[in-house]
């Protein structure tokens, strides 16, 4: 289907603010509950370091790193 231009199929999302709008497949709507339990474990050993009375920078490259491991 056709909307202002967009190609839509049923059960896609539509995202729509002032700047324009998008559609979001119905197949990556699915997929965003496992996408933003990683996002949100990988920011979590981010901000613990962060939020440490010891944090260092050595500590954050180093929770940089531990983050881009889990999978």
């Amino acid at each position: 289907m056709n909307i202002f231009g967009m190609q839509v199929a049923h059960d896609d999302v539509i995202h729509a603010d002032f700047h324009g709008a998008v559609v979001i497949p119905a197949d990556a709507v699915r997929k965003l509950p496992a996408a933003i339990d990683l996002v949100s474990r990988r920011e979590k050993v981010i901000l613990d370091v962060c939020k440490a009375p010891d944090f260092t920078p050595a500590k954050l490259r180093e929770a940089l790193r531990r983050s881009g491991e889990i999978h």
